[in-house]
């Protein structure tokens, strides 16, 4: 997995692709250890190219919002959908992990689909 890095003074924004799953977390721990120590006010992480999301990338996420705000900067997750929004709303998360309201109702994964509105 490469991500795909912007930097402005003020924002990080990395884009991850495909399946965010402990390979993927462990190739993208230099990554997420330079975002947390980079001088900026906010990091955005775009999930819109990852399909799937296990365990791994939970805490990898985790692991990049702990130091983030052990520094007062904040973490948004954009682009989330699918099984990774489910995963992450079944486990409490969006809130506490920046997503938006509307992203966080847009939709839910249930039984190999996505439906509007939740369950």
């Amino acid at each position: 997995m490469i991500p795909s890095v912007t930097t402005t003074p003020d924002e990080a924004r990395l884009r991850l692709p495909g399946t965010l799953n402990a390979d993927a977390a462990a190739s993208l721990r230099a990554a997420f250890e330079g975002l947390a120590a980079a001088p900026v006010k906010r990091v955005v992480l775009d999930l819109s190219g990852v399909m799937s999301m296990d365990g791994s990338g939970v805490g990898a996420i985790a692991f990049l919002f702990k130091r983030l705000t052990a520094r007062g900067v904040k973490l948004a997750l954009n682009g989330v959908g699918g099984q990774p929004l489910a995963m992450l709303q079944d486990l409490g998360l969006t809130r506490v992990l920046g997503l938006a309201e509307s992203q966080r109702r847009s939709r839910r994964w249930f039984g190999g689909m996505a439906v509007a509105g939740g369950i």
